[in-house]
């Protein structure tokens, strides 16, 4: 799933400290705190740094204690003001004051404040493995245990787990810290970070504070005993060979139409990054795209520039991640491990837009592949985006989201004139992106001036991209959910977010139904598709699986083209109530079954 803007997530690069949480500070006695239904209605804040972040890393310890004591006041002063209505805002609280214990060194209360975390935690394989490094690391630096004993610690407390539940998060973990390397940590503070902190005159949002402390503790508590958390981690993973793969529950739930069927050309749309039409075949209109600033563009697929020369390994860097997360011990797994173990601080910013690049130029084909297979009738339409894939994002303007808005009315337009029945939509963002943004071109006086624009310039694009959408009522709009394990109501996602009757939200399960622990939910999110090693198409023709809600949602357009390539005289009422009906309800997931839903429109499949 693709955000809209490419801007770092300061926590995926800084930090790999497992969260723990402190108990909820009560309110004060007789007083009323403010309900809290939206990240908009927070307050925004700014910490002025005595020096720049990269110098905190190695500096005294001490020169961070002004920074913690005043992230502390502010955290808990708002849990006392405001009954904060969501859980992953709750657990960054939370994660934030628990970084500022474990930055003091109280030990002994880590295991209390990991309760409180797993009693915000919904997802099963979350909740099992929260607190476990968080506890580890306390025991550990408690009791002065040394190297050998981690390794063990590691082995004996993941390998209690309930494989069934936990082993995604394991595998996933063990992929984190084979990449963990201080040397990258250092460089995208010291090329990235910085830059924006100089940007700001060091006055930075109190985010980004807390990164430099959760980073500082990642490098003097996890980085030290690197090597033998991935080797208990491996054993636990070996011992799990034996033990039988998840049943796949979607191969008997799909179909594929037969090249001598009695059906129509279906145009589906591929609203994404870029799309390779010579491995498709193509609407007679091929496409429409706009570039990083919402200017027309004429390029359907994304340019590679220089880094054409360099795709066959940006390929096998692309996939080998997706191997690493996946614990698959392949060639471009290891070939990804050496490249991050040897770069140097000076090399982290290229290498990390080289593969920036690389995931923009491949996602849009990827997901097409997923929405056309098994359907010989399935025509592409590509509506590409040509987002941003280097650190320093666009300078958001109030020109830039009219042009924005008119390049989403302009695009739906395309959709009604190519006569599209179906259009998928792998990508979102939400109001934060703008405050972001504004943020590292240090745009606004006050943190929260610069609320107040971020809010007008999405409320633009918001506003144009739901009318646009609503225009075409003949076409069905399908939208991923987001990967951040997050509330898309809460967080204002769009389009994930959006109501409307031809619009419909799907998020990511696993092969057996499980839902994902990255999948962003909320009340908009109403089914759910496998997104979990997905194989498809990659420019070129390769194939790869990836994983996400980008490879969710066009199983759904998938399912819809083919209905509508069937029988062309379905509306999209009849087949968004079909998905909807013929889908298996499991606790908070709506599994889609395409097969039934094809069974509710009286369509024969094979």
């Amino acid at each position: 799933m693709l955000p809209k803007f490419h801007v770092i997530a300061l926590a995926s690069l800084l930090t790999l400290c497992a969260s723990v949480a402190l108990a909820e500070a009560p309110a004060p006695s007789g007083a009323t705190r403010t309900i809290v239904t939206s990240s908009e209605q927070l307050p925004r804040r700014t910490i002025t740094l005595a020096k720049l972040p990269s110098e905190y890393l190695s500096g005294p310890r001490e020169d961070l204690a002004p920074l913690a004591a005043q992230i502390e006041a502010n955290l808990r002063g708002d849990l006392e003001r405001f009954d904060i209505q969501d859980a992953t805002t709750l657990r960054a609280y939370h994660g934030g004051l628990l970084s500022l214990a474990q930055f003091r060194g109280e030990w002994s209360a880590v295991p209390a404040f990991v309760e409180r975390l797993k009693s915000l935690q919904d997802k099963p394989g979350p909740r099992a493995t929260t607190g476990v490094l968080a506890t580890l690391v306390a025991d550990q630096q408690s009791g002065r245990r040394d190297a050998a004993w981690v390794r063990a610690e590691v082995e004996r407390r993941y390998g209690a787990l309930d494989w069934a539940v936990a082993g995604d998060q394991i595998k996933a973990t063990k992929g984190q810290f084979e990449l963990l390397n201080p040397a990258v940590t250092l460089g995208a503070f010291k090329q990235q970070v910085d830059v924006m902190a100089t940007n700001m005159n060091r006055a930075v949002p109190e985010n980004l504070a807390v990164a430099i402390i959760d980073a500082r503790l990642m490098l003097d508590h996890l980085a030290p005993v690197r090597a033998e958390i991935v080797a208990g981690l491996q054993a636990v993973i070996d011992r799990q060979a034996p033990v039988a793969a998840k049943p796949d529950l979607w191969t008997p739930r799909t179909f594929a139409i037969p090249a001598t069927a009695r059906a129509a050309e279906v145009g589906i749309g591929i609203w994404d990054s870029g799309v390779d039409l010579a491995l498709f075949k193509p609407t007679p209109g091929r496409g429409i795209a706009f570039d990083r600033e919402s200017r027309p563009s004429t390029a359907l697929l994304r340019p590679l520039g220089d880094a054409q020369a360099r795709w066959p390994q940006l390929q096998q860097l692309l996939k080998g991640a997706m191997d690493l997360r996946s614990a698959l011990d392949t060639e471009d797994a290891g070939r990804l491990k050496q490249v991050v173990a040897t770069l140097q601080p000076d090399q982290v910013k290229a290498f990390q837009e080289d593969v920036g690049l690389a995931s923009l130029y491949a996602h849009g084909t990827h997901v097409a592949g997923i929405a056309v297979a098994g359907n010989p009738f399935a025509r592409v339409f590509a509506a590409t985006q040509l987002w941003e894939h280097r650190s320093e994002p666009v300078r958001p303007s109030e020109e830039m989201s009219r042009r924005a808005a008119d390049g989403y009315r302009a695009t739906v337009q395309a959709f009604k004139d190519q006569k599209l029945r179906v259009v998928n939509m792998s990508w979102r963002y939400g109001v934060g992106a703008f405050e972001a943004m504004l943020a590292w071109h240090n745009v606004g006086a006050t943190p929260e001036e610069r609320k107040v624009l971020a809010r007008r310039l999405f409320d633009i694009e918001r506003t144009a991209l739901r009318e646009a959408i609503a225009s075409a009522p003949e076409i069905l709009f399908i939208a991923g959910s987001g990967n951040e394990d997050n509330n898309a109501d809460f967080d204002e996602y769009i389009p994930a977010g959006l109501q409307l009757p031809n619009l419909l939200t799907v998020g990511a399960v696993d092969q057996a139904g499980d839902e994902t622990s990255f999948s962003t939910f909320g009340k908009t999110v109403v089914l759910h598709a496998n997104g979990f090693e997905v194989d498809s198409v990659l420019p070129g023709g390769a194939r790869v699986k990836f994983s996400g809600t980008s490879m969710a949602s066009p199983q759904v357009a998938n399912a819809a083209a083919k209905y509508f390539a069937l029988n062309p005289q379905l509306t999209v009422a009849q087949v968004r109530d079909a998905l909807l009906q013929g889908a298996e309800r499991r606790g908070r997931v709506n599994l889609v079954n395409p097969r039934r839903s094809a069974e509710l429109l009286g369509l024969q499949v094979e």
